[in-house]
């Protein structure tokens, strides 16, 4: 029997006995109500790490490589062009959507020459009251 039990231990179907039980040690109710229950004992979640929302202001391209690090560290990041110059945005936007997308991520057009980009752990839920064609000329890629 005991070369049974090793077999199914090692496969997940049983859990061997431990040998301070088979010494005549008695254990807590706790540990023997999880030993009777098996494999169904869940973790549950614990409450989520507050994120932190990043928001950079780029003057210059080589602020595009501080969007990406954040993006990589799974930290949303809002970006706001208003003040760049429309070559550095223009640059910029195409350099930050395809990391967004090579990291699995979402970015989304939320106001006049601002965006935000989601990384995979963010779900972002938009909803324009205007008709979004506009949006949709300006990222094709973006299906809703």
């Amino acid at each position: 029997m005991k070369i049974m039990e090793k077999v199914w231990g090692s496969l997940g179907l049983f859990e061997p006995i431990e040998e301070e039980q088979e010494q005549g040690r008695a254990e807590e109710p706790e540990v023997k109500a999880k030993k009777a229950v098996g494999n169904n004992v869940v973790n549950l979640p614990t409450a989520p790490k507050q994120v932190k929302v990043m928001v950079v202001e780029p003057y210059s391209f080589d602020d595009a490589q501080h969007v990406a690090d954040y993006l990589k560290n799974r930290k949303p990041v809002v970006v706001n062009f208003e003040n760049s110059d429309p070559e550095v945005a223009k640059r910029m936007i195409d350099f930050v959507s395809g990391t967004t997308y090579a990291l699995g991520g979402t970015i989304q057009k939320i106001g006049n020459n601002i965006f935000l980009c989601a990384p995979t752990n963010v779900d972002v839920a938009y909803s324009s009251p205007h008709d979004d064609s506009a949006d949709k000329t300006v990222l094709p890629w973006m299906s809703k």
